[in-house]
């Protein structure tokens, strides 16, 4: 700031002096004229009082006597009235000069007003100069602050974008993978449906096998405790032919299916496969033997090839009702429909009690079912998605959508 501060001294001083060279070139030559008139009135003021002393040793030499000093007195007076004339007309023009040298010396005043104004606004606007410089030092040093962060954040967003195009990369291998370990698990799954369909269906023929078998075993004991406790309905000898009124269901009441079940040995599983399954071993046996309505409803096989009594009835959803399973290893059953909801369903004898509602669904529910070991239920709906859910706790563990184009 020293430094600055000298130059800016030489500044101002040579602004200084280019001002009073500029403003006394207009008054130079009359103050060079006044100077000179000063002058000329001392010499006049000396050559006056030198005449005065001639003047009057010429007096005193007149009155002494002479007729030759008359002619060079009137000589010198003439000289000293031309003399004083000549100094009245310098004292005019002294006075003219002091006059115009009061008017300039107000003039001077008044430009030194100004001066001193201006050398005011002068120091003010170097105030605020010098305030300006400070800022823009700030700026500057905030200016290259901010230049390394932006240095420092290129760098940063850099390495971002490397850890997440490696991210990116991570992301497509593990979903890779994932649909990999999906694929691989959806043929597990099949592989255990079918190994699960094959073991169902080995059960059922085992089923219908033995119960076939005990169905003859009852066609061969007349006496047997089936055939006392149905009642017996007139046919004719053509295989497969009834002759008379159809027996119902409602004619075959509840008291007569608990007893041919425990004639049988059945419980409430085995009697309802068996129902189903009975169908085509009865219709070879009576298309071979000619069985009895006796014997047919006692195994069951109420006279009709598909089972027309309502056991139980109960509203499950809201809407309607698309889809419906039951557990492979109890007594539960899983609903989908229209409401976007799975819903769980205790089945035993006394009737139907919800055991849990599963959510998650967007759309509706089309079909539901459940894994092999009776663990985890999937559902699909509408809006393209599949949906797993655990039986156990009733809680959503994976969301799987399909976008068709």
């Amino acid at each position: 700031m020293s430094t600055e501060e000298c130059v800016w001294r030489e500044h101002v001083v040579r602004r200084l002096r280019q001002r009073d060279r500029k403003e006394c070139e207009n008054f130079k030559e009359i103050i060079v004229q006044n100077n000179r008139l000063i002058d000329h009135v001392a010499q006049l003021k000396s050559d006056n009082l030198k005449l005065s002393v001639e003047n009057e040793q010429l007096r005193n030499a007149v009155s002494t006597g002479g007729s030759g000093s008359n002619v060079a007195i009137t000589t010198l007076e003439k000289k000293l009235l031309a003399q004083q004339e000549e100094l009245t007309d310098l004292h005019k023009r002294k006075g003219e000069n002091s006059q115009m040298i009061v008017d300039l010396n107000l003039k001077v005043e008044q430009q030194k007003k100004l001066i001193a104004e201006k050398e005011h606004s002068l120091y003010e606007q170097q105030t605020v100069n010098n305030r300006l410089r400070a800022e823009v030092q700030l700026l500057h040093s905030s200016l290259d602050e901010l230049k390394k962060l932006n240095t420092t954040l290129l760098d940063e967003h850099t390495a971002l974008q490397l850890a997440f195009s490696s991210l990116e990369d991570k992301m497509r291998s593990v979903q890779d993978e994932n649909r990999c370990l999906l694929e691989r698990l959806m043929r597990y799954k099949s592989k255990d449906a079918d190994k699960l369909n094959e073991e169902n269906e080995s059960i059922i023929r085992k089923r219908s096998a033995k119960l076939k078998r005990d169905l003859e075993d009852a066609v061969r004991e007349p006496n047997s405790p089936i055939s006392q406790t149905v009642p017996s309905i007139p046919h004719n000898n053509s295989a497969g032919q009834f002759v008379g009124n159809p027996v119902s269901d409602d004619e075959f009441d509840e008291a007569s299916i608990n007893g041919a079940m425990e004639a049988l040995g059945l419980d409430d599983e085995e009697y309802i496969s068996a129902r189903f399954s009975a169908g085509e071993a009865i219709h070879d046996t009576v298309r071979n033997s000619a069985m009895s309505m006796d014997t047919l409803k006692a195994a069951g096989y109420l006279g009709q090839p598909n089972p027309t009594k309502i056991l139980m009835k109960f509203e499950a959803h809201e809407n309607e009702s698309h889809a419906v399973r039951w557990s492979p290893v109890e007594r539960l059953v899983a609903t989908g429909g229209a409401d976007r909801k799975v819903k769980l369903w205790d089945i035993g004898k006394g009737g139907n009690e919800p055991r849990a509602v599963l959510s998650g669904s967007s759309a509706g529910i089309n079909s539901v079912d459940f894994d092999s070991t009776g663990a985890y239920i999937l559902g699909t709906s509408n809006d393209y998605g599949a949906r797993v859910w655990t039986v156990m706790d009733s809680r959503l563990r994976v969301s799987i959508y399909l976008k068709y184009r």
